[in-house]
């Protein structure tokens, strides 16, 4: 029955217009991951490192690491990489981008435009597959594929205003397609599987407000749409408490609420965790989700709290 839900997951990446890329509650202290107009925005050399483990009581469930670093190349110029593994059920998929991103100056801050690269691959381990009725689609393809992927976004950034907005997976890379049989009535019939990257949407703003000198408080918002699929937002609100501990909690439109912290370890190091817990039928079945998130700034030639912007 384990095998079977782990099936029933691949069957919903494959076929549903639900969000293919990753979910991230902490996406505003890892922006890179999905825009690389952020390349480069910090007065530092960034690294971050997100662990995510959703549905703890769903076999099979999404399992996610991501990597990254970015930093200035040039005053103008931001460059940076970051790398994604995810595993759900049978199927696993590892890709590695470079970002590079463009920095001018306009009004009060700084508009970029950023463009990332990359290769995405894709493997199905159909032994992990249990089928218990006769009438189940029989996947006869095992493998990995690696594709071409591209994505690209936009930035504008001040000290205490940010907006972004990206599109991931342009090219739509197809990472499987092939063939299955299923049982009607006796009868087999073959049918077409497949599996592309659709294109993402993202959109996001964010306001840091000055409460006092041991307050600040910084609501975000962020819209994202699939290609084809249906349209969500997180609603966010951020404070930190005396420069050295970031509370926080969101709301998941059509899935339910997160809260988050974030701990300034030192000046250039902190470490983050969020719970989520989803109020529709999957998050209750599978309950909640946990996400771990450590970064750390090399060279910050400024202090700890450059502005608000910067969580």
């Amino acid at each position: 029955m384990k095998k079977l839900i782990t099936y029933i997951l691949l069957l919903t990446a494959c076929f549903c217009k639900a969000q293919q890329d990753p979910q991230y509650s902490q996406y505003m202290f890892n922006q890179l991951v999905i825009n690389p107009a952020y390349a480069g925005s910090k007065e530092a050399l960034s690294t971050v490192i997100d662990l995510r483990k959703q549905w703890v009581a769903m076999p099979g469930s999404p399992q996610t690491g991501t990597i990254s670093m970015h930093g200035q190349l040039l005053k103008s110029l931001g460059i940076g990489g970051h790398l994604i593994t995810e595993s759900i059920g049978p199927t696993k998929w590892t890709a590695a981008y470079m970002d590079l991103a463009y920095h001018f100056r306009l009004g009060r801050g700084k508009l970029s435009f950023g463009l990332s690269g990359g290769v995405v691959n894709y493997n199905i381990n159909v032994s992990a597959l249990d089928y218990k009725d006769g009438g189940e689609p029989m996947l006869n393809y095992t493998g990995a594929r690696t594709k071409f992927d591209v994505s690209t976004g936009f930035y504008y950034y001040n000290q205490s205003f940010y907006i972004g907005g990206s599109i991931t997976h342009l090219n739509s890379p197809n990472l499987y397609s092939g063939t299955s049989t299923i049982n009607i009535a006796n009868v087999p019939k073959n049918v077409s599987l497949f599996f592309s990257l659709q294109p993402h949407s993202f959109l996001y703003l964010g306001k840091g407000f000055k409460i006092n000198d041991n307050l600040i408080f910084s609501p975000s918002i962020m819209a994202k749409n699939i290609q084809g699929g249906s349209a969500s937002f997180d609603l966010n609100a951020n404070f930190l408490l005396k420069n050295r501990v970031w509370l926080g909690v969101s709301l998941r439109s059509g899935y339910g609420i997160v809260g988050l912290f974030q701990i300034f370890v030192t000046d250039k190091f902190k470490v983050g965790y969020a719970y989520d817990q989803g109020l529709n039928k999957i998050g209750t079945q599978g309950q909640g989700s946990h996400e771990i998130v450590l970064s750390y700034d090399f060279n910050n030639f400024k202090s700890k709290m450059l502005s608000p912007r910067y969580l």
